[in-house]
């Protein structure tokens, strides 16, 4: 954790007193159910601040003008995170109570409401170092990141009692819905690195744009994986799956098994919720088919894809290197 990251967003956020932002700073960490300041943010991972803080250290030594565009793309994910807390039914985040486990669903919605227009204010901070040039172009590349996630989120609810789903739209949906954050906070740390830029290099920040995704992508598909993998699911996760949320494991058995094993899933997924049991059984037919190569495959081309366009931003070997890193931080390059 970047504690001087931290204080600036804590600073940002704790300038009202109204009840609303009580429920803010439980949910990013500063505070518990009944108001108390808490050091709970400790044991939560800014992912995406981190990125946006990450990417800007690879373009210029100094990352602090960078700050209000961490702060703004953490309060959205925060913003997403309340709301699809509210709509999967997942009753803890990061370790306790989500929002609206403690508060009631409505005063969840509520929250994820005014984090998002929180999140969108942290752009237009008053003393901000950046023109206006580029803070309009922050704006256009938080509403559409925004956009596309809810165009994701849409698929994926469709799909969800869908019977089968082609792994093409599914890992199209993949990429809306977890991409887009990602790409969001890729672009942000590319163009925080120079608040005195008036022309931005489009075609650099298409190849940004794709690697953000791809980031969140390969994310997404190993958090899917801990289905498998991980005898302590986390429960956001288990949450997602019990909900009949479609995932990698189960649209690759849909799409590549035999009859019995698709008969075995269908039946599954026409249960009203999926229980321990159910994952257990998908865990047993995931292990006997070839899912693993194929998913290996899958991240392994997406790290080829990777390599070969961070070359086109025509940078030294080691800023390459740190950007791959941020990409792909379980991969070695």
């Amino acid at each position: 954790m970047n504690n001087e990251f931290e204080k600036y967003m804590s600073e940002f956020v704790n300038v009202n007193e109204v009840d609303l932002y009580r429920i803010i700073k439980y949910q990013l960490g500063w505070g518990d159910e009944f108001g108390n300041d808490s050091s709970y943010s400790k044991d939560i991972n800014r992912i995406y601040s981190s990125i946006v803080l990450e990417i800007c250290s690879v373009f210029s030594d100094d990352i602090k003008p960078s700050y209000q565009f961490a702060t703004s793309i953490e309060i959205l994910a925060n913003s997403w995170y309340v709301h699809e807390d509210v709509q999967t039914g997942i009753t803890e985040r990061n370790g306790r109570s989500s929002v609206w486990w403690a508060w009631g669903p409505a005063q969840g919605i509520n929250t994820g409401d005014g984090l998002h227009a929180l999140a969108r204010l942290s752009l237009l901070e008053n003393n901000s170092k950046f023109n206006e040039t580029l803070l309009l172009k922050a704006l256009s590349i938080f509403d559409s990141s925004y956009l596309t996630l809810c165009e994701g989120e849409n698929l994926d609810i469709d799909y969800q009692e869908a019977p089968l789903v082609s792994e093409e739209k599914f890992m199209n949906m993949l990429k809306k819905r977890s991409g887009s954050l990602s790409s969001c906070a890729f672009q942000f740390g590319y163009i925080a690195s120079d608040p005195s830029i008036s022309n931005i290099n489009e075609k650099k920040l298409g190849i940004i744009k794709e690697l953000g995704e791809i980031s969140g992508v390969v994310r997404e598909l190993n958090s899917q994986n801990l289905i498998i993998d991980s005898r302590n699911l986390p429960t956001e996760i288990f949450h997602k799956f019990s909900s009949k949320k479609k995932n990698i494991i189960t649209t690759y058995l849909l799409n590549n098994s035999d009859i019995s094993t698709k008969r075995k899933i269908g039946e599954m997924y026409l249960k009203r919720v999926l229980e321990v049991e159910d994952l257990e059984a998908l865990k047993k037919e995931a292990l006997a088919s070839n899912y693993k190569d194929y998913v290996s495959n899958l991240i392994s081309d997406y790290k080829s894809r990777s390599l070969e366009i961070v070359n086109d931003l025509e940078l030294s070997d080691n800023q390459n290197k740190k950007i791959l890193t941020t990409v792909l931080p379980y991969e070695t390059f």
